[in-house]
């Protein structure tokens, strides 16, 4: 019965009980509540620190520091390579390097002068070379077809520069094999990733190298190498959405060629140092 002593007894014990597990489930969540408001400043500290250790670490760190090493002691010792400083790359960001380009080592001697990683744009066949397939996927080489119509590998390289790496580009799109005395007609490719990335622009000149097409040649050839950094190419005046226009495309190219010429003029008289020498490094301008 509903009014009987023992139901108002058992309807007692279940509110208790009721209000019990409330209270207890209450106490849970503020609990919890409280250790992660205690918690979250160490969290966002710590996310925080391990942010700026990422920003700070040399981006030549780790397996690919000894490679570094190797790489300036080939080009030193094999061919005598100068340079005018380390290449005024940004620290942190992306960029883009083109370079005149003159042999197979032409590689080589870009990464000996740089002091971030280099994920070049080389040709299918070469990227998917075993011996050296390895060494591509670890800095972040990008395989591009010979057709000319890569659309893929365009979308690489912008997906690269979006995540913040350097992108070197030869702009010729071929071996000149003349030792760096004549600079090709430049190809549009470089001015439309560069227009639509809105990555700053550096031009590096090299000379000086074994005056061959062929990469074995290039590699056992002694010579007397010297690449010249420059400072950031002004694209200020064109928009991401002009990368596309046909004129657009030949005024980039047009300075990029410009900026190659005026390297090639001034690598003469330009003051050099053997590459890897203590030389202040340029900064970005």
């Amino acid at each position: 019965m509903r009014g009987s002593p023992l139901f108002r007894r058992h309807t007692l014990r279940s509110c208790s009980s009721f209000w019990i597990s409330e209270l207890l489930m209450n106490g849970w969540v503020l609990l919890v509540q409280s250790v992660l408001l205690l918690a979250l400043p160490g969290i966002l500290l710590n996310s925080w620190m391990r942010k700026r250790e990422a920003q700070d670490r040399p981006e030549i760190s780790g397996a690919l520091r000894p490679m570094h090493k190797v790489i300036i002691s080939y080009c030193a010792l094999f061919h005598r390579l100068k340079t005018n400083g380390w290449a005024p790359l940004p620290e942190h960001g992306p960029a883009i390097l083109i370079a005149n380009h003159t042999c197979g080592i032409d590689h080589m001697i870009l990464q000996a002068g740089c002091r971030r990683v280099l994920g070049f744009m080389i040709a299918r066949e070469f990227y998917e070379w075993p011996s050296i397939h390895w060494f591509c996927k670890l800095v972040h080489c990008i395989p591009v077809n010979r057709d000319g119509r890569d659309v893929h590998a365009t979308r690489r390289a912008l997906g690269a520069l979006a995540e913040g790496r350097v992108l070197p580009i030869f702009p010729e799109g071929r071996i000149t094999p003349l030792s760096g005395r004549v600079i090709g007609e430049i190809r549009p490719g470089a001015a439309f990733i560069a227009v639509r990335s809105g990555a700053p622009v550096f031009p590096a000149y090299i000379r000086g190298t074994p005056a061959t097409n062929q990469i074995g040649e290039s590699l056992t050839t002694p010579s007397a190498a010297v690449v010249t950094f420059g400072p950031p190419i002004d694209l200020s005046d064109f928009r991401p959405e002009q990368a596309g226009d046909k004129n657009v495309q030949a005024e980039v190219s047009r300075r990029f060629l410009h900026a190659l010429l005026d390297l090639q003029a001034r690598s003469r008289s330009e003051v050099t140092q053997p590459v890897g020498t203590a030389y202040p490094r340029m900064v970005a301008g």
